[in-house]
């Protein structure tokens, strides 16, 4: 049967911008993905999903003192076109990330803007989880799930010499790409390994020389790349839905 729920004007606004942003939502992850954007996009995590880019925008404004577009919030969705409790937010300027990244830790948000601390409060956290990148040369580099993503290098290194560099630390690598990073003038290098545990334990590895080198954690220097899921309208089953295919990234392993 059906389910009837009552809502006020704040939810049905609510309502008709979700689904402008799941329309528009292809566009705004070419626009995340833009080399200007690098250092600028923030995730905020544990978000209401009663809120909607305006109430996002104002939480930053008055938490951060920073002035955010809501055209610049793009929020992730579940399956079924569900808003999810992840948003990713465009800051003016890396330095405005920073301070986002900073401030909006454990931060006490009303779970309803619209009525206050009424329906109780809900805590926000943010980070430089997700970083988007987009180009030509990169549609078709994830052929397997064995790479790895590693950014803030010199910017006339090359790819022969970071591989050297790589075989000095041991790691073992199957191929290196290098990929330029214009926002702040540094190479990028997607590496691949030939099994999954040895990519586990590059990232590892690369963890420990974060830490060793001191690098800021808020400062993005690693990470797992992923290809953002493509559905076709032929198609009934979506690869990204189909649980067998996870199942190398949830083997054990011990490092």
């Amino acid at each position: 049967g059906a389910t009837y729920r009552p809502m006020d004007r704040y939810d049905v606004e609510n309502f008709v911008e979700q689904c402008e942003r799941f329309v528009n939502l292809s566009d705004d992850l070419r626009r995340l993905a833009r080399p200007e954007h690098f250092h600028r996009i923030i995730t905020i995590s544990e978000v209401p999903n009663t809120y909607g880019r305006r109430d996002v925008a104002h939480v930053i404004k008055e938490r951060c003192g920073v002035t955010v577009d809501p055209r610049d919030i793009v929020f992730r969705f579940k399956r079924w076109g569900r808003q999810s409790e992840t948003c990713y937010v465009i800051c003016p300027t890396a330095e405005a990330a920073d301070r986002c990244v900073a401030l909006i830790q454990e931060l006490a948000v009303p779970k309803k803007a619209a009525y206050g601390a009424l329906f109780g409060a809900t805590f926000l956290w943010s980070s430089r989880a997700t970083l988007f990148l987009s180009h030509p040369d990169l549609d078709f580099l994830l052929d397997s799930k064995f790479w790895v993503f590693t950014t803030g290098w010199q910017e006339d290194m090359q790819e022969e010499e970071f591989t050297k560099l790589l075989e000095q630390m041991k790691f073992k690598t199957v191929r290196t790409v290098r990929h330029p990073i214009e926002s702040d003038s540094s190479s990028a290098f997607f590496v691949q390994c030939d099994s999954m545990e040895k990519t586990k334990k590059a990232m590892m590895r690369l963890r420990r020389l974060k830490w060793r080198w001191r690098i800021k954690q808020e400062t993005p220097f690693f990470a797992y790349p992923r290809r953002i899921d493509i559905h076709r309208a032929d198609e009934d089953t979506f690869e990204d839905e189909a649980s067998g295919d996870d199942s190398d990234l949830d083997e054990p392993i011990h490092y």
